[in-house]
């Protein structure tokens, strides 16, 4: 591996904390499985090296590993998952706090000065979702993103939690200014937010304006909180034509396109950004050729045009107590429910149309590799397996013990589906029932094995 570049100065771990830095650090956000950490950093050891690397959530073990094997000029911040706190019952329910306590210890085998995660969620009001939703972009939904943010900080044992703009389909979610919707979220905290650029164009084409760089720019000078962003985000992104529009998709397995890196320029260039102490490129599930050709040039742009930034935060004193009244929680659930069912296809929307299907059927585990010998079973019986599984999965709100990964919530759906068809038709079945019974939980006994995280 070639030398560590000497570190600059970064967020002190514990405090949140940040001293002045000549530039922000320039990073790598990625997956601590896909691509095995070891060959990412091979396949950089012959152009610029991370100042930093953001791992996503993993086994604890796997995480302590990570940081005993990189070296310590390496600081590594996390990227956290299945903490909803946009949701209404995120500080009441026992199984977030167990995954407060994951998180917690995520951060200390990393030595981590944050905690990023998405001001978003995959379930809401028992609807359960294969990429992120965003949240429902209303006061309540505000107020109730804050409360739940607030008490995921107090929990991080002095760690800084960085709020991130969520991605946004083809589908609307509520009438406030999502610069607005951060404003009210953040204001006299200490939370931080990470900035994730396609994001924001993803949510500008929701919002009916031009997904450019000059419209970015404007756009977050007139409603953004800036003085609070402390990490960017530079990810995938791809083009979705419908019959309608042409709309903007987060998606991490596309190369990051010129749009993107146009936009990163123009932000580090012509916005204050007096809090930003990392810029990360995010490369989880990416071919290895691909991530070393975006980072050279991601970091060639960071170094031509990032500025001095790493100015300290206000201290957690200053957060007021947030609280709901009854009234507004009626409000913030009702809308999160019609939102749920309305993104499950009870509305005409681009997302709701086609989107929703590809992401119930393809994400977290394509359905072909997950019950391949299930599927070849239900075609020979005339099933078209792929609009009856999408058209069942968020038949009805169902509630979740715990917080679960994607694939988790899809095998049990599977099984629900399975049991369902069955039951409707026969004897004939049973060997559908059998092959769905033993594909199933060989996954999950798969999961628990290799994604299995015990406190």
């Amino acid at each position: 591996m070639r030398p560590i570049l000497p570190p600059l100065p970064f967020p002190e771990p514990h405090t949140g904390s940040c001293t002045l830095a000549p530039r922000p650090r320039v990073g790598l956000s990625t997956d601590l499985y896909s691509p095995p950490l070891e060959d990412l950093l091979d396949v950089l050891s012959s152009g610029p090296a991370p100042e930093y690397l953001e791992l996503f959530r993993g086994r604890t073990s796997d995480l302590a590993e990570a940081r005993r094997r990189i070296p310590a000029g390496i600081p590594l911040t996390y990227h956290g998952d299945c903490l909803w706190y946009t949701q209404a019952e995120f500080p009441f329910d026992p199984a977030y706090r167990e995954e407060m306590q994951r998180a917690r210890a995520h951060l200390e085998a990393l030595d981590s000065p944050w905690m990023i995660h998405e001001c978003a969620q995959k379930t809401m009001e028992g609807y359960a979702f294969g990429l992120y939703a965003p949240p429902l972009l209303t006061r309540e939904g505000a107020l109730a993103a804050r409360r739940g943010a607030l008490h995921l900080q107090e929990n991080l044992g002095g760690r800084l939690l960085l709020v991130e703009t969520p991605p946004f389909p083809p589908h609307p979610t509520g009438p406030m200014d999502l610069g607005e919707f951060f404003h009210l979220l953040t204001c006299d905290t200490p939370l931080g937010v990470g900035l994730d650029l396609g994001h924001c164009l993803t949510y500008l084409m929701v919002a009916g304006r031009p997904a450019t760089p000059s419209s970015l720019v404007e756009w977050l000078r007139s409603s953004f909180p800036l003085g609070r962003v402390v990490e960017i985000h530079v990810g995938g992104l791809t083009t979705r034509n419908f019959s309608t529009l042409q709309a903007l998709v987060d998606d991490h397995a596309e190369t990051v396109p010129d749009l993107l890196f146009d936009c990163l320029e123009s932000v580090l260039r012509e916005l204050p950004l007096p809090s930003l102490a990392g810029i990360a490129l995010e490369v989880d599930n990416k071919a290895l050729g691909t991530i070393a050709r975006e980072f050279a040039r991601f970091h060639e742009i960071v170094l031509r045009e990032a500025r001095p930034g790493g100015r300290p935060l206000p201290p957690p004193s200053l957060a007021p107590p947030v609280a709901l009244t009854p009234e507004v929680e009626a409000r913030l659930r009702s809308g999160y429910r019609a939102l749920g069912l309305s993104l499950s296809g009870s509305s005409d929307s681009p997302y709701a149309r086609s989107l929703y299907g590809d992401e119930i059927w393809s994400f977290g585990g394509a359905m072909s590799a997950i019950i391949p010998e299930t599927l070849a079973l239900l075609e020979q019986r005339g099933i078209d397996a792929r609009s009856s599984f999408v058209s069942y999965f968020n038949t009805h709100p169902r509630s979740l013990l715990k917080p679960m990964d994607f694939l988790e919530i899809k095998l049990l759906r599977v099984s629900e589906w399975i049991e369902t068809l069955c039951s409707k038709s026969g004897p004939s079945f049973a060997p559908v029932r059998a092959a769905a019974e033993k594909e199933v939980r060989l996954l999950l006994d798969a999961q628990t094995q290799y994604n299995g995280d015990p406190l």
